[in-house]
């Protein structure tokens, strides 16, 4: 009964997720098709390093926490929707507008990379390497794991605030909050992304988040939604009355 009662809390998130994966493949791993097609506007160009990111050393256990970024996020995203609808859809949106503004920066203007000479020696190591090569070395300016850390910070830092009606676990709140600043540390440790690449990602979803969240998106959208859900119920009640 309990997950029950859960689920049918959460089922109306489930269409906005598909909607978010469908933004995430398309600005993703369609740029990541395209270029293997060589199908981009003007071809990839070298990254634009700055004096920091030669600072920064590669520590390799920190790809375990770059690995939780997807993971911890669909927790997250399930989690809010439960939490509070109207936090949910202000950063459904935020997020989709966020990630759609990284596919058109990775088509238009595509950066490309080359990874440190590095001998691998432990597990973690050979891990680290092989996240190197899972992908083409592109589509790192702004990075879309950012995008999610710091969506993640910002739903279980939005998750007890106006329109709350369950409160967030607080300990699910300081872990979730630890992991994402973690995760946005992984992406420059482990020689994923460079330090512009965060702060890009930190801009557009700061930037994004409080317009939507002014706009109101988060009520418009209860508000649609709600309408629909009371429609089919009267459609249901005149089925039964003709009957």
């Amino acid at each position: 009964m309990k997950f029950k009662n859960f689920f049918s809390k959460i089922s109306y998130a489930i269409i906005p997720f598909i909607i978010f994966i469908g933004v995430l493949a398309i600005s993703y791993f369609g740029n990541q098709f395209l270029y293997s097609q060589g199908w981009t506007i003007r071809g990839a160009s070298n990254y634009p390093e700055i004096s920091l990111d030669s600072q920064i050393p590669l520590i390799s256990w920190f790809v375990y926490f770059y690995f939780l970024t997807f993971p911890l996020g669909i927790i997250a995203f399930f989690y809010l929707a439960y939490t509070n609808r109207r936090a949910f859809y202000n950063l459904f949106i935020t997020i989709c507008i966020a990630f759609a503004i990284s596919g058109v920066i990775y088509f238009f203007a595509q950066t490309v990379f080359t990874k440190p000479d590095f001998t691998p020696v432990t597990f973690t190591d050979k891990f680290v390497v092989w996240t190197w090569g899972s992908t083409n070395p592109i589509n790192c300016f702004p990075s879309q794991h950012c995008f999610m850390a710091f969506a993640i910070i910002l739903g279980v830092m939005t998750a007890n605030g106006k329109g709350c009606n369950k409160k967030m676990n607080k300990i699910f709140q300081i872990l979730s909050f630890i992991i994402a600043v973690m995760i946005v540390l992984s992406t420059v440790f482990i020689r994923q992304h460079f330090v512009l690449d965060i702060v890009a990602s930190f801009d557009i979803i700061f930037i994004v988040y409080p317009i939507v969240s002014v706009c109101k998106v988060g009520e418009r959208m209860i508000a649609g939604h709600d309408r629909r859900v009371e429609k089919r119920k009267m459609k249901k009640l005149e089925k039964l009355a003709d009957k």
